[in-house]
């Protein structure tokens, strides 16, 4: 005959109970299965402290990123403040050098990243990073270190000295540069170098109250007057370079052309809305009269021949270069990244 009657485990298991053996008597009690697990866990965070405190540990609490909070470079420390910046060709930086430094900036470019700046760069970064960001970052920490071998202490390169570059978001190298500058100043000793940035966010207009840096229109039309009038000198030296009847006279009258226009930009001061009539619109309404400072500075921009006549003084000097175009000269190509 066969046992229709529900065994003792099943009718436990269909209530939700438990047996659980209560005390060394011999009886036994039942316990719901949800009050049993909340018993199991409570013992393991029980065994759990005790194991910590035995080993000296303490449970880590984790904190949301934060950027780190800069001191400020205000306009009162541009006198005795020198912007730092590199990355590019000698021949860009020497023009931008004095487009920035006719502005009114102390402005210095960081000389030309090596195989020591690589070194350095690995040194003080994290682990893992591409080749271009050990090169920057370790260029500019070596830059620093060689201050500091001049006599400067470390707190008068933090206080005297800030460094500008590019920023962007993103999950590229080139959106984690001012994390990977900042880790590398610290473990270098430099904590607290005030590294800016200047980005496509921004728009043309990323200054604030009594900034030190004011990254304005002017600023940016700077920088891409340095960049244009750099190109343009690179593009045709190299076109007559290998033509060149005298070796080495392409690169001499760069140099000079290079020099000229660094002292073409360093001269060229930005527009101002002033005058008579301009006071009254100011003390009027200074939107309209912002307004009228703003397009006033692209029209300067579109129509003054103050660059134009230091171009034209490179394209003459370019012109007397003795060239010979019968000359057979391979055509080369280099493809690369960097």
């Amino acid at each position: 005959m066969s046992n229709t009657a529900p065994s003792v485990e099943r009718t436990e298991a269909l209530l939700g109970e438990t047996r659980h053996q209560t005390g060394g008597n011999g009886h036994t009690a039942f316990v719901p299965a949800s009050q049993l697990e909340e018993m199991i866990q409570q013992r393991l965070r029980e065994e759990r402290e005790r194991l910590e405190r035995e080993a000296g540990l303490k449970e880590a609490t984790h904190q949301h990123f934060r950027r780190p909070e800069e001191r400020p470079f205000i306009k009162a420390q541009r006198p005795h403040t020198t912007v730092l910046f590199g990355g590019l060709t000698w021949k860009h930086e020497r023009i931008l050098q004095g487009s920035i430094a006719g502005l009114g900036y102390k402005v210095m470019p960081l000389p030309n990243a090596d195989k020591q700046s690589f070194q350095i760069g690995k040194e003080y970064g994290n682990n893992g990073q591409c080749n271009p960001t050990y090169f920057t970052v370790g260029n500019l920490v070596k830059y620093l270190q060689s201050l500091e071998n001049q006599g400067l202490s470390k707190q008068q390169i933090v206080d005297n000295y800030v460094y500008v570059t590019a920023g962007a978001c993103g999950p590229c190298r080139f959106g984690m540069y001012e994390a990977e500058y900042r880790l590398a100043l610290r473990n270098s000793g430099f904590e607290g170098f005030r590294v800016l940035l200047f980005q496509q966010g921004g728009g043309l207009d990323q200054a604030g109250l009594e900034a030190g840096l004011d990254l304005n229109i002017d600023f940016f039309i700077g920088m891409l007057n340095g960049m244009n009038f750099g190109d343009l000198l690179l593009d045709i030296t190299d076109q007559i370079r290998p033509f060149e009847v005298k070796k080495g006279e392409t690169d001499r009258v760069l140099r000079e052309c290079v020099e000229y226009m660094h002292e073409v930009m360093k001269a060229r001061q930005p527009y101002k809305f002033d005058g008579k009539f301009a006071e009254v619109i100011w003390a009027k309404t200074p939107s309209l009269a912002n307004t009228a400072e703003f397009l006033g500075k692209f029209l300067r921009q579109l129509w003054s021949d103050h660059f134009v006549d230091g171009l034209r003084w490179c394209f003459e000097r370019l012109n007397m270069i003795d060239v010979d175009y019968l000359r057979v000269k391979p055509i080369c190509k280099v493809f690369c990244y960097f």
